[in-house]
């Protein structure tokens, strides 16, 4: 497995709005981003993966979110699940491991929408 950075900062950026959205009461982007004295597009790019920010930047947007700065980095266990398609069910993962064929870009793709698809239908059937 080859590193991904775009994947990186994609786990950070949804750590930090999952950290943001948890706040109470809840933060928006834009209150956020005021704190730091950057734009709400850049925010809005930070949390997307889009914008890479430097760690000064990631440790005022802990600070701000009253969290832990090692919460919002995926450890590397996280960040290695991401490319285990072992707890899908088995046939899913047949099927990602069979069109992916050797690609990882796609074989990520496909996990994470496995995965946040799973998740949805699992919200939507608690609430």
């Amino acid at each position: 497995m080859e590193f991904n950075e775009a994947r990186l900062y994609e786990m950070v950026g949804a750590e930090i709005r999952g950290a943001r959205v948890r706040t109470t009461p809840r933060m928006s982007q834009a209150t956020v981003a005021k704190r730091l004295g950057i734009s709400r597009a850049s925010m809005v790019n930070i949390e997307a993966g889009r914008q890479h920010a430097p760690l000064h930047l990631l440790w005022r947007i802990a600070e701000i979110l009253d969290t832990e700065l090692a919460l919002l980095v995926p450890s590397r266990a996280e960040y290695l699940k991401c490319w285990d398609v072992g707890d899908l069910e088995p046939a899913v993962a047949e099927f990602i491991e069979s069109y992916s064929d050797g690609d990882p870009a796609t074989r990520r793709m496909l996990t994470d929408f496995v995965r946040k698809a799973r998740s949805r239908a699992d919200e939507h059937t608690a609430s």
